[in-house]
């Protein structure tokens, strides 16, 4: 039996006991773990490579076995999509987790049906927590008391059991989720993304406020206006999930910019002609709305009262929790969202995670470090200018650490090129949140997009167009959900030819083109257009002179591509 045994199939209570013990015995946990993971997959072609049986520590393991990238298992892998069994873990492939990685190019990560429970294991421990926080604060709001009466319910008020539960067939919760890849690899094997398969498993699908076949969608008006369409057909949503809370700010923007083609459409029960949808996707969703004149009237009210008050806050009265990512780029997206929901909404972390890995567990509302998640992986660490691999037992409380891991699902002293803080401890275990990439990455939105090709995209585009460019570098302008691009051309004469509008709409295309998720978080507008500015000549010199001035020698400066400050105003042309 794996740790992650003692998690899943359990009841809440059972499972928390289990969890608090194993959090009290990090190391140990840590141990079994590893020795799990080496166990099922002594047999396989990587673990007869670097003698997985042989091995019976955490120290003999980093002595065997190397840090191994995503180029390192490649081969393994695409012999798996063609259907080959037992490479990187025992058996078949279940299916691929679809991810850009952080080079740029698109990676394929393997799932294994022990790799898929020790996700499982994470996932439950957050819906546990998660649920814990959404009772507590239900039970504690007179309007949620005021939407069980209203339903007939208010004997329920006080079943702990019931809330946990039962409640989800009574009220609607709103999500905002990547689409199902409709995919397979040569081998006949699917191909998803992680934030498609978390949602295939959760509790709440049978509560979703609109079809879930939305979801596959790819036309994002479509997907926005429809959402939010079937969605307001309730004023009971008690729950809103995004991962990035821009994405959901878009949809309630466009609800505002769309308010009344959507009180009509719901008054006759009607999809808007001016949707681009197949003849099958309006048929399929037409059979599934009816009218609603009564909530159409609802609505009109709150849009007769201003544009501005057509908000959540407005026509979802009863939302008791929200669950976004709080922290890492992305967190400063929440700030948005809060002045339009009802003031005693609790917010909620997501976790942290990633295609490979479920990585922590948040457990307090308003908090955005959680738990290390023990039982899924076995965790390395290493902390700046070091070299020595630490294992979460060793971890200090406030200092940063770069992530490796080793799953069951076939990934050994994998780095992450992330950069996590430890900011406290729940038992022996360090509770964590991401900070960063380690490398220049492009991730407003999690799009991430390695910022050298970006620029190397650029330079190409600007050679086609007959441009020459000296010094470019990206500015993410979180504010404005919109990367900024600052060019030096070669004279000033090219920058005052140039129509940087047109030459900043045609890269922003391109970058959609090549890189996936930027393309999607631009149609579901959680990333706002591309903006490009011309700089004065000397802007590239002074780039350098700044580093001269902390004693780099000028033959080992080498400019970075993406900006952390934007540039002083005075230098743009």
């Amino acid at each position: 039996m794996e740790d992650y045994d003692l998690i899943v199939g359990h009841k809440p209570a059972e499972a928390i006991a289990n969890w608090t013990r194993l959090c009290a015995e990090c190391r140990k946990t840590q141990e079994d773990v590893l020795k799990g993971i080496l166990g099922l997959a002594a047999g396989t072609e990587i673990g007869k490579r670097y003698s997985f049986a042989g091995i019976d520590s955490i120290e003999a393991f980093q002595e065997r076995v190397p840090v191994l990238d995503y180029p390192d298992i490649e081969d393994y892998v695409e012999r798996m999509a063609d259907g080959e069994e037992d490479l990187l873990f025992p058996g078949r492939t279940e299916y691929f987790i679809s991810t850009s990685g952080t080079t740029g190019s698109s990676k394929k990560i393997p799932e294994s049906p022990a790799g898929m429970s020790a996700k499982r294991a994470v996932l439950d421990l957050r819906n546990i927590y998660l649920a814990q926080n959404v009772i507590a604060a239900c039970m504690k709001l007179p309007k949620f008391h005021e939407l069980l009466a209203k339903k007939g319910l208010a004997d329920k008020a006080s079943d702990v059991a019931w809330l946990g539960t039962g409640m989800l067939e009574h009220v609607h919760f709103f999500s905002v989720t990547s689409a199902t890849e409709n995919r397979k690899t040569k081998g006949g094997i699917d191909i998803g993304f992680a934030s498609g398969k978390t949602f295939e498993n959760s509790p709440f699908t049978q509560s979703l406020a609109y079809p879930k076949e939305l979801m596959t969608f790819a036309d994002g008006d479509a997907v926005m206006y429809l959402t939010m369409l079937f969605a307001l057909r309730y004023d009971d949503v008690t729950i809103v999930t995004a991962n990035n809370a821009a994405r959901f700010y878009a949809r309630v923007r466009y609800a505002q910019q769309h308010a009344e083609q959507i009180i009509a459409d719901l008054k006759a029960g009607t999809i808007w002609s001016d949707l681009s949808l197949s003849d099958d996707q309006r048929a399929l969703l037409e059979s599934q709305l009816e009218p609603f004149p009564e909530r159409a009237d609802e609505l009109q009210a709150i849009f007769d009262r201003g544009r501005d008050e057509f908000v959540p806050r407005s026509y979802w009265p009863y939302v008791a929790l929200t669950k976004f990512w709080l922290g890492g780029s992305v967190g400063v997206n929440v700030r948005k969202v809060k002045p339009l929901m009802p003031t005693d909404t609790l917010y909620f972390d997501v976790g942290y995670g990633a295609s490979e890995a479920k990585i922590n567990i948040p457990y307090r509302p308003d908090t955005v470090p959680g738990t290390l998640g023990i039982t899924s992986a076995f965790y390395e660490f290493k902390a700046s200018g070091s070299d020595a691999m630490l294992t979460a037992d060793q971890l200090e409380r406030g200092k940063d650490y770069e992530i490796f891991l080793t799953t069951y699902s076939g990934l050994y002293r994998y780095p992450l090129h992330d950069i996590v803080r430890v900011e406290s401890f729940f038992q022996e275990t360090p509770d964590i949140e991401f900070i960063t990439k380690s490398r220049e990455i492009l991730n407003i939105a999690q799009e991430k997009v390695p910022a050298p090709q970006a620029i190397d995209l650029l330079m190409a585009l600007a050679k086609d167009r007959g441009l020459s460019i000296r010094q470019a570098q990206v500015y993410p302008n979180l504010d404005e959900q919109a990367y900024e691009l600052f060019v030096e051309f070669d004279d000033e004469e090219q920058a005052a030819a140039c129509d940087l509008d047109g030459l900043a709409g045609e890269f922003d295309q391109l970058l959609q083109e090549k890189f996936e998720l930027y393309g999607r978080n631009r149609a579901f507008r959680s990333l706002s257009p591309l903006l490009m500015h011309a700089m004065r000549q000397g802007w590239q010199d002074s780039l350098f002179a700044a580093k001269a001035d902390k004693g780099i020698p000028a033959s080992q400066v080498k400019l970075a591509v993406m900006a952390t400050e934007r540039p002083d105003g005075k230098l743009i042309l």
